[in-house]
């Protein structure tokens, strides 16, 4: 059995709460419970990695067995996926998903029915790829049934027992087949690829949220930047998001988001989504407001001075300004210069209020209506010009000269 060597000091440096850890295995002492870490935790232990995933853990008790020990303990815990097996532990700022070990009855290509089981090989075996069965308990020893510390340093994303039979128990393993495949190996795996490219029609069958959180994973992943590698992505986003995307210059623009350090799925999806009059019928229907306002609004630069983006300051949220000089500078309308120039400008911009109000317009002698809706327009336009910095009394002696 390999063992993680140093283990507390190699947890306490990625950033594995492992003492908490313990906490929740040392509640289950009374049914000789056992608790193991599993899945992305594990993969960072083994290759070095800090965590950036909350640790997902498995029990081998049963969830009333569970929820008991955890009340005995007052270790406060969510019944989220209760019926799954699953609850979610809270410590801290971390949230553990923790699942008694169980194995499918019976599938539907989005959810299972399962039932408990005490035995590490039967839990292991309804796990996808193979570098996701490795277990890790509480000292740090490795259980790996299926070989999936090998496949995880050569870089094989490889399923556990035959892919037709797991992709059909859950779709969603087409998703994270190519995610894994970026992330572990750098490149889509051709023979399992197109294995997978014969479900594709299948995703439509999963939830919004569960597509989405797989394809931010892809479409935020640091190795999109070979052509090649996003070119093997095209069909599969295309049938997630059910729509045409368009990838022209994609890649340069997750280079160019890298280089400055602000990646973001929501522009990169609105950049595939660019050619697009409305926004596709999944995510309208599905998509919160805010994605939705982030993906329709595109702002029309002119000539990107300093005149015209305070105007838009005034209009837009910053991040909306952020994405389309992003993009421009992608389509090279806009010099690298100029480009930081703006987004220097944005990034220290704070919300504005104009010195002079209607009702002080009113007391000065304009007319309530259009009258006064054209002067605060015309106002605005001469605030904006002098960069926000006109004082009160030039505001009034600028709208003097249109009293009539």
């Amino acid at each position: 059995m390999k063992k993680i060597n140093n283990f507390d000091v190699v947890c306490k440096k990625l950033g594995i709460p492992i003492i908490f850890i313990r906490k929740i295995e040392k509640s289950l002492k009374k049914f000789n419970g056992k608790i193991y870490i599993v899945g992305g935790n594990v993969r960072d232990l083994i290759l070095n990695k800090s965590i950036i995933n909350h640790p997902d853990l498995v029990v081998n008790v049963d969830l009333e067995k569970l929820l008991y020990c955890l009340e005995k303990a007052k270790i406060k815990f969510l019944k989220i996926g209760e019926k799954f097996g699953s609850i979610v532990v809270l410590y801290n700022k971390f949230k553990f998903d923790v699942t008694v070990m169980r194995e499918d009855i019976e599938t539907d290509g989005r959810w299972a029915k399962i039932k408990f089981t005490d035995n590490l090989i039967e839990d292991s075996k309804r796990r996808d790829f193979t570098f996701n069965s490795i277990y890790c308990d509480t000292d740090g020893h490795l259980i790996d049934p299926n070989d999936g510390i090998n496949d995880l340093i050569k870089g094989n994303v490889r399923f556990i027992g035959d892919p037709h039979k797991r992709i059909k128990e859950d779709y969603l393993r087409i998703l994270r087949f190519f995610r894994f495949s970026l992330e572990v190996s750098n490149s889509v795996d051709c023979k399992i690829g197109f294995l997978c490219e014969k479900y594709f029609k299948k995703l439509k069958s999963l939830s919004y949220e569960r597509r989405m959180k797989e394809t931010e994973k892809i479409l935020l992943n640091k190795n999109l930047k070979k052509k090649k590698t996003i070119l093997s992505l095209q069909r599969l986003l295309e049938f997630t998001f059910e729509s045409k995307l368009n990838f022209t210059n994609f890649s340069e623009l997750c280079i160019f988001e890298s280089l400055i350090n602000k990646k973001s799925f929501e522009r990169r999806l609105k950049f595939l989504l660019r050619d697009k009059r409305v926004i596709p019928t999944f995510l309208l229907r599905s998509s919160t407001s805010y994605l939705k306002k982030r993906l329709k609004n595109k702002i029309k630069f002119i000539d990107y001075s300093l005149t015209e983006l305070n105007m838009n300051l005034l209009k837009f949220n910053k991040i909306f300004l952020t994405d389309q000089l992003i993009i421009d500078h992608i389509n090279n309308k806009i010099s690298r210069d100029d480009f930081n120039r703006c987004l220097s400008k944005i990034i220290i911009y704070k919300t504005k209020k104009m010195p002079l109000t209607g009702e002080d317009l009113l007391k000065m002698g304009f007319k309530p209506g259009k009258t006064i809706g054209e002067i605060i327009t015309k106002l605005k336009v001469f605030w904006v010009k002098k960069n926000f910095k006109c004082s009160k009394n030039e505001c009034i002696n600028f709208v003097k000269k249109f009293l009539p």
